[in-house]
């Protein structure tokens, strides 16, 4: 009854033709994408690098301000000690500095410690090689630049700029006015 006749010549399926030409618009695709998924992936590791520094900042200017003790945020490959390095890349701590000799000494509390395995590096320019917070929150003498570049070069760079009363606004253009060079 409500049967549907077979056309002759009609038959379901790709050809060879329209399999190469799917394969050849995928092919250029990926040629156009990859590259900018690769661009985005590397801005968005920077950048998370850069919020997260400027947070752990903020967070330190503010326990200074709070606890009305000096709060120190240094280098550190272990979270015990700071390291005596410009280079912040693999990681940063934040701890009370009761006595006042930047260090992380038995007894002082450390306040927060990230650990960074990434492909940004970070380097500060403070001959200090650390930033120290007053209990009134400046930072005098601890001021300097933060840069973060990756494999992409001086181009590609970001920076945050730590100002002596403690605040922190990212690098407009890492051309001017500041020296930089990525490593």
């Amino acid at each position: 009854m409500g049967r549907v006749p077979k056309i002759a010549g009609l038959q379901s399926g790709v050809t060879m033709v329209e399999l190469m030409i799917v394969i050849t618009i995928l092919a250029v695709v990926l040629v156009v994408a990859v590259p900018g998924y690769q661009e985005m992936i590397q801005n968005n590791r920077q950048i998370s690098e850069v919020y997260l520094l400027r947070s752990t900042l903020a967070n330190a200017r503010s326990e200074a301000l709070t606890r009305r003790e000096p709060v120190v945020v240094c280098p550190t490959g272990d979270g015990i000690a700071c390291a005596d390095t410009d280079s912040w890349g693999n990681g940063y701590m934040t701890f009370v500095d009761s006595d006042g000799d930047d260090e992380n000494d038995l007894g002082e509390e450390r306040i927060q410690w990230e650990t960074r395995d990434t492909s940004v590096s970070v380097a500060f320019d403070n001959v200090a090689r650390l930033v120290r917070f007053t209990p009134r929150g400046t930072a005098l003498g601890f001021n300097g630049i933060f840069r973060f570049c990756d494999e992409r070069g001086i181009e590609n760079a970001k920076g945050l700029v730590l100002n002596a009363m403690g605040s922190v606004r990212a690098a407009a253009d890492p051309n001017d006015p500041f020296t930089w060079n990525c490593q």
